[in-house]
């Protein structure tokens, strides 16, 4: 006789709901009992003991505007496919995604009492709101990762349906949750903890078995004192570049930055390659984005001593927090070679 499989619904945006990018992320939620997207994959990797009874489906801006008021929606939409697990995304390196996956498997969690789990890139701003609610797997930063990201998901969901134990963090390659659970070893903390002495010293490689919090401390900028003798410029991390793409940005994880005349970059054909925001309000009015007018209008009525006749342009979408402190490192260099005293950074 069969056993009864269990009930799973997956949770995912817009885009791998196959109904549009960015022009469709303000969309609200809506369910199918079919598997799509994601769904299927997580079907077939489940199938033996699980069946996907429902995807539940929202624009990313939608959830993340309306925060609690939309996971109610969706947490509605979810009791009523009578899940035994939640699956989220996985949402990789995506910001908005992270954040509602983590919402999402956060509410569902909590009041309707059903193991969850999401994936994401360690970096995603959603880890550290969420990692104590739900199981994060560790992802790669691009969607391209999906199906070896799945694969843990999946296995990890099994265990906590069979009420199976889930290995530390770092053996099952999930986030760490800061639970602390007893744990047989072959030898005791002394022992251990003389090993990886000797290991450090002879120069060998060892995993240390708690990890202090790495905090990155940033010294404030000194406030600029003389506004109307300053010569300012404007950076964005917005995107918005000539047609040609002379630097190479990506829409997503983008490791380069342009510097690029103003009244040409206007007089000439340019576009948002962010994927991360719809760029249609940017390129009907260029100066949401970068506020050269009012910036111009001020240095005129002396108010601002002058203002730099080129932007500094990067795609922030998906960029490694590496990669971004390097180039804001380029970026800064490159204004003190051209004798700027300030900057504005405007963002999406």
């Amino acid at each position: 006789m069969a056993h009864k499989k269990w009930r799973v619904v997956c949770y995912i945006n817009q885009f791998f709901a196959q109904i549009g990018g960015e022009d469709k992320a303000h969309i609200g939620f809506n369910a199918t009992e079919e598997a799509i997207g994601p769904a299927k994959l997580f079907q077939s990797l489940l199938a033996d003991d699980c069946r996907i009874v429902g995807t539940v489906y929202c624009g990313d801006n939608y959830f993340a505007e309306n925060g609690d008021s939309a996971a109610e929606e969706g947490l509605a939409l979810i009791e009523k496919l009578k899940p035994d697990f939640l699956i989220a995304g996985p949402a990789f390196n995506a910001g908005r995604y992270g954040l509602n996956c983590g919402k999402i498997t956060s509410f569902a969690g909590q009041r309707l009492g059903i193991p969850t789990i999401t994936g994401m890139y360690p970096e995603n701003p959603a880890v550290d709101l969420f990692r104590k609610d739900t199981y994060i797997v560790k992802t790669g930063i691009l969607a391209s990762g999906m199906a070896a990201a799945a694969a843990k998901m999946a296995g990890i969901a099994l265990r906590l349906l069979k009420k199976e134990p889930v290995g530390g963090a770092i053996a099952e390659g999930y986030i760490p949750r800061d639970i602390i659970r007893n744990e047989e070893q072959a030898h005791n903390a002394a022992h251990r903890a003389i090993e990886m002495v000797l290991n450090k010293i002879h120069g060998k490689s060892f995993e240390s078995e708690l990890l202090p919090p790495v905090f990155d401390e940033v010294e404030p900028a000194k406030p600029v004192t003389d506004i109307k003798n300053t010569r300012l410029a404007v950076v964005t991390d917005g995107g918005l570049i000539p047609v040609e793409n002379p630097d190479r940005l990506k829409p997503n994880g983008s490791s380069t930055w342009g510097q690029y005349n103003w009244d040409k970059l206007m007089s000439e054909k340019h576009f948002v390659i962010h994927s991360g925001y719809d760029g249609t309000w940017v390129m009907e009015n260029p100066y949401r984005l970068i506020p050269m007018d009012v910036l111009r209008e001020l240095a005129h009525e002396g108010e601002l001593g002058a203002v730099d006749p080129y932007i500094y342009v990067t795609c922030g979408n998906c960029a490694s927090v590496s990669g971004s402190k390097r180039k804001g490192q380029e970026i800064a260099a490159r204004l003190r070679e051209e004798n700027i005293q300030a900057a504005i950074l405007t963002s999406t």
